[in-house]
């Protein structure tokens, strides 16, 4: 009898699953070390790859944390598309199903966090993707934040720009409090006593 034979994998197939072997150990080596302290020879060694092999994909470090910094953001990005457009949820519940969901992935916050410091560095190379992140973000909540208030949903006491800074300084200040006592400090429980407290109450 004649053994069944795997059909081999095209050059395209190969490529992508040595990209996302290098992304994946990338992310563990940036969420622990950082940026500076993560040096290539030690992704490349996690993923199987010379460091030579390992440049072919991506010609830098920097080349690399930008993809890691992309595709989380592609990632997170498609979730809360997803979240609005179920049931005609706003941002503010949206952004609860987001918090629930890094409660889930504590390693990509790890990573996220590390790296939002580092890039407060102006000579960092992702200083500018975390500027840019940030200034698009506040724009598309801002939007949703003025719709909710329009339909008097949310409080239309303060000016949607200030409640959405709120929003996103609570939201990165629980996630550093939440890693250093994961134990003590529950991010979606306490993330949504904020949301309750911009929410119109029935009756006002």
């Amino acid at each position: 009898m004649t053994k069944l034979q795997t059909p081999r994998r095209t050059q395209a197939e190969r490529t992508r699953a040595s990209r996302e072997k290098i992304t994946q150990a990338a992310i563990d080596f940036f969420a622990r070390q950082g940026f500076r302290g993560t040096k290539l020879a030690d992704i490349a060694k996690a993923a199987n790859l010379t460091e030579p092999g390992l440049l072919h994909h991506f010609p830098s470090k920097t080349h690399l944390l930008m993809e890691v910094l992309k595709e989380r953001d592609r990632i997170d990005g498609e979730r809360l598309h997803a979240t609005l457009q179920k049931n005609g949820k706003h941002f503010l519940e949206a952004s609860i199903e987001l918090v629930e969901h890094n409660e889930t992935v504590p390693g990509l916050v790890q990573l996220f966090t590390l790296l939002v410091a580092e890039g407060v560095s102006q000579d960092h190379p992702a200083h500018t993707f975390f500027i840019e992140r940030y200034q698009r973000s506040r724009q598309n909540m801002v939007q949703g934040i003025i719709r909710a208030q329009q339909a008097n949903e949310v409080r239309s006491d303060i000016p949607a720009e200030t409640l959405v800074v709120m929003i996103f300084a609570m939201m990165d200040g629980l996630q550093v409090q939440w890693l250093l006592e994961p134990e003590k400090i529950n991010m979606s429980e306490t993330f949504q006593v904020l949301t309750d407290l911009l929410k119109v109450k029935d009756g006002n």
